[in-house]
Parts: structure tokens; C-alpha cells; sequence
């Protein structure tokens, strides 16, 4: 993600942690009303961020040598597949 995308999300999150502390003594809370604009905003904002996730995952999954029959890798093996490989290749390269 470039760094402006990054510290965006990271605004987000804080904002929304802050709002689900507990209110302070003796102020009644306020339910906050997300209008329709913000909520689209926000489900745009977080299809574009899966669609980036989802990328990275594919041109990972292009660099693990996996079987050519074997069936999509989930995002879990891909990662552990990932590691293990990296450990190999790091092995490798130490006794080289």
C-alpha cells in the first residue's frame, strides 16, 4: 500500500477505537449515525483495500513453487508455504 493509503487506515482505526470506549462518568453516550455517503465511502475504501490484499496474495502465491495439479492455495498455506521456503532458500544460501 503506498504511505498515504496506510496513514489513512491508520486514522481510521483510531478513530473508530475511540469511539467505542466507554463514555466518561456522568456524560450520556451518544449513538454516532453513520450517514449513507460515509458508510459508501467506507465500503469503497475497504473493497479497494481487499482487491490490494488479494493481489498481493496472488503474486506471492506465483512465487512459492507449488505442483501445477495442486488447487489454489488458501491464504493461510500460502503464508506457511511462504515461510517454509524462504527457511529453505536462507538454508540454502548459509551452506553455499
Amino acid at each position: 500500500l503506498p504511505f498515504s493509503d496506510r496513514s489513512a487506515d491508520r486514522r481510521e482505526a483510531a478513530a473508530a477505537a475511540a469511539r467505542t470506549l466507554p463514555p466518561a462518568a456522568g456524560r450520556s453516550r451518544r449513538k454516532r449515525v453513520i450517514s449513507t455517503v460515509q458508510r459508501q465511502a467506507a465500503n469503497i475504501r475497504e473493497r479497494r483495500r481487499m482487491f490490494s490484499l488479494n493481489e498481493a496474495f496472488d503474486e506471492l502465491r506465483k512465487k512459492v513453487p507449488t505442483f501445477a495439479y495442486e488447487k489454489r492455495l488458501s491464504r493461510i498455506e500460502t503464508l506457511r508455504l511462504a515461510i517454509v521456503y524462504i527457511s529453505f532458500m536462507t538454508e540454502l544460501l548459509e551452506k553455499n
